[in-house]
């Protein structure tokens, strides 16, 4: 199935663009239903791809991610709260280590109501 999608892809690229540099509205419309015809096949084809991870893969990544999680350990990366500076230290907003919110709760501007 990829030699057959990616085939007809180039076929249909290279015929919609000769119809397209030669006025030819029959030559890039068949152009454009082959790119059509061939964008679904290699989607189909990307998924399957990236569903069929092999367990070497797999074991990898658990592995990486461990020492990854090892690393920050050792450098209290996890332990230590991240430094807060400009002017959010001044609201007390409510949150948990080191997140900052995206759309902060400012108080202290006055409720805006309709006349």
């Amino acid at each position: 199935m990829p030699v057959l999608a990616i085939s007809l892809l180039m076929v249909g690229l290279s015929t919609g663009v000769i119809g397209l540099l030669g006025s030819n509205d029959y030559l890039w419309q068949a152009g454009l239903f082959l790119v059509l015809a061939a964008v679904p096949l290699l989607v189909v084809r990307t998924i399957y791809k990236s569903q069929r991870v092999s367990a070497d893969q797999l074991a990898d990544a658990d592995r990486a991610g461990y020492v990854r999680a090892l690393d920050h350990v050792a450098r209290g990366l996890l332990d230590v709260p991240s430094p807060r500076g400009g002017n959010r230290a001044d609201h007390d907003e409510q949150v948990a280590g080191n997140v900052i919110t995206l759309r902060p709760h400012h108080r202290s501007q006055p409720e805006r109501k309709a006349q």
